[in-house]
């Protein structure tokens, strides 16, 4: 089990590492070096996006699915984090989700174009990786997404995620949401 950081933001903000059935991990994350001034301005900090992705790659992500939208994100952020992403050889794809939102259509076509990509990931014992800006509603209801489809119920998924970071999917919205996916799963299977 991880380390708890959501106390410790300074080294790192990778919120979860969660083994997934039937193979691979989950990790939710803060946006990866997003930190605040003295006067509440959101800034990169260099070593906190380095730390992040280090402990996030460390557990085996090799994609990292960005669920914030730009505008929340100081101007250079996106290109920091490829940049970053590409030293390390891991995929960074942003797939935008409204802040304490739940995933909309664009969303959703692209998680099904995803869908042999993620396979891929966890057949190979590797991670998917979510981050929005804090790691908790959208990364946590994109996480749980990833764990419903491995046969965990959405209380299940939630438990599990929860219990490395108590935010996670932060609102009734979210976790009806990520209950619904599950239903469509069945209606679907």
């Amino acid at each position: 089990m991880p380390e708890d950081h959501s106390d410790d933001g300074a080294f790192s903000s990778v919120r979860t590492i969660c083994a997934r059935p039937g193979g691979g991990r989950v990790i939710t994350m803060g946006f990866p070096g997003l930190d605040t001034d003295l006067r509440g301005q959101s800034w990169i900090n260099p070593d906190l996006l380095d730390a992040t992705l280090t402990e996030a790659a460390a557990a085996g992500m090799q994609l990292l699915l960005v669920h914030a939208r730009a505008d929340e994100l100081p101007a250079e952020a996106m290109a920091l984090l490829r940049q970053a992403a590409k030293a390390r050889a891991l995929r960074c794809l942003a797939l935008p989700i409204e802040d304490y939102g739940v995933p909309g259509t664009a969303f959703l076509r692209g998680w099904r174009r995803l869908r042999p990509v993620f396979v891929q990931v966890f057949a190979a014992e590797h991670a998917v990786g979510m981050c929005c800006h804090h790691g908790a509603g959208r990364s946590g209801l994109v996480a749980a997404m990833h764990l419903v489809e491995a046969g965990k119920t959405p209380a299940e998924a939630v438990s599990m995620l929860r219990g490395q970071f108590a935010e996670t999917v932060e609102n009734e919205q979210q976790y009806r949401w990520v209950e619904h996916h599950a239903r469509q799963l069945r209606t679907a299977g």
